[in-house]
């Protein structure tokens, strides 16, 4: 069996120091600054908590994974549904920041070897599920749009009748 250990691996105080100063090149002071404060206000109990919880998502991907489990499955989708809700409690996630996500899991050697101490397989996974959970995502939410707009259409139509 590839499966190494269950939990992803903490960083040194050093290490997200550097990740909080790539993030702020990328993304914008402001944005890493509301996810610190975020992180920050809650209780060491509570961090434990939300750390906690992203592993057992990350776990509950690999076990979907290795009992061949694609994308679109619906237990896939139900832990991916619930990684989405479970980055809330750093930021709210776009589909453009999720899609992200997935593609920087497994390109990014620094996620990819420690997603790999969950599974060998993982960051290829994650990339591929992700990608297709946040192109489901965008179709719901294409296929809402056209529908607010054809309702809208159609009292136009009475309206003007």
């Amino acid at each position: 069996m590839t499966k190494k250990r269950r939990a992803l691996k903490r960083h040194s105080h050093e290490q997200q120091k550097q990740h909080e100063r790539e993030a702020r090149l990328q993304y914008g002071p402001a944005e890493v600054n509301e996810t610190i404060g975020r992180w920050n206000s809650y209780g060491k109990a509570r961090q434990e908590e939300i750390i906690a919880e992203g592993d057992q998502i990350y776990a509950d991907l690999a076990d979907a994974m290795q009992a061949g489990k694609s994308a679109g499955d619906r237990e896939v989708t139900e832990i991916l549904d619930r990684w989405q809700q479970h980055l809330r409690h750093f930021y709210e996630p776009s589909l453009d920041r999720l899609r992200g996500l997935g593609q920087l899991y497994n390109s990014s050697p620094d996620f990819i070897a420690n997603f790999q101490n969950i599974h060998t397989d993982l960051p290829a996974y994650l990339e591929q599920v992700i990608d297709a959970y946040v192109d489901e995502l965008e179709t719901a939410e294409l296929e809402r749009m056209l529908a607010e707009d054809e309702a809208m259409e159609q009292r136009r139509r009475n309206l003007s009748r």
